[in-house]
């Protein structure tokens, strides 16, 4: 597939998923009601959509200028490592929510962590043997990204209500 079309319908993927968490956060107000952690909480998972749109959207603006993407893609997986440690633990306090907080730790920050770094150094791929450009791996942990970003969010918004509220 051609490295622009992906990137572009990786963003438009995410942009939808952004909008329907929005949609998904009308209907758990107390999700974002909870106080300043429970809108932060909403906001961080949002994040999971937003930044890997973002870095697709990026990707396509001028893909023969690599320091473009190199950047964009190194800002976003520190951005986005960030997000997921500090999310983690407002997941973890959820019930039944130590599984995903435990991915989030353990798998979401780590990929993000690796998007940043073959951004940083290109030719790890290829000093690797992979097979692959830096861009088609950047691919790769997009999709694992969005992937788990969609299971946070269901996660999140599937929590069982808080008993005062049922």
């Amino acid at each position: 597939m051609d490295l622009n079309a992906f990137y572009g319908v990786v963003s438009a993927i995410n942009f939808t998923l952004l909008g329907l968490w929005w949609v998904a956060m009308r209907d758990r107000p107390e999700v974002g009601d909870r106080g300043a952690s429970g809108r932060r909480m909403a906001y961080l998972v949002s994040l999971q959509f937003l930044i890997p749109g973002t870095m697709a959207l990026l990707s396509q603006v001028a893909p023969d200028v690599p320091a473009l993407w190199r950047s964009s893609f190194a800002i976003a997986g520190i951005a986005g490592a960030i997000g997921v440690i500090l999310l983690a633990p407002m997941v973890d306090r959820i019930r039944d929510g130590g599984l995903v907080a435990a991915a989030l730790r353990f798998i979401v920050a780590p990929l993000y962590a690796v998007v940043a770094v073959v951004a940083l150094f290109p030719g790890l791929p290829k000093a690797l043997h992979l097979g692959l450009t830096p861009l088609q791996v950047e691919g790769i942990l997009l999709c694992l990204l969005v992937f788990l970003g969609v299971q946070i969010a269901w996660a999140v918004h599937m929590a069982p209500r808080p008993e005062s509220e049922s």
